[in-house]
């Protein structure tokens, strides 16, 4: 197993954690008795929230619009797409590079 196809299937294994671990956090969420009447809505842990978005700041300062807002929306999406469109992405590189 090469190393593609074990950062594939980590970061897909590790989307499925967050998706699941996001799911239980809703569902208690919702059945508990709130002080106020506000609905649960669906909380969404993206790369920003994880580490921080100090951190991210740099993407302010990127001259070209298009990839700034690339950027912003790539640093701003669920982690749990992130981490699965990564994998995806590992495992397509290896179905492309690997010798027939």
């Amino acid at each position: 197993m090469s190393k593609l196809t074990i950062v594939g299937l980590v970061s897909c294994l590790a989307s499925g954690i967050i998706l699941v671990f996001e799911t239980i956090s809703t569902v208690m969420e919702s059945s508990a008795p709130s002080i106020t009447n506000e609905k649960t809505a669906w909380k969404k842990l993206t790369l920003a929230d994880s580490i921080g978005q100090e951190y991210f700041e740099w993407i302010n300062t990127i001259s070209l619009a298009s990839i700034q807002s690339i950027a912003d929306y790539i640093v701003n999406m669920p982690l749990f797409i992130l981490l699965f469109c990564i994998g995806i992405l590992c495992f397509l590189i290896k179905a492309f590079t690997s010798k027939m």
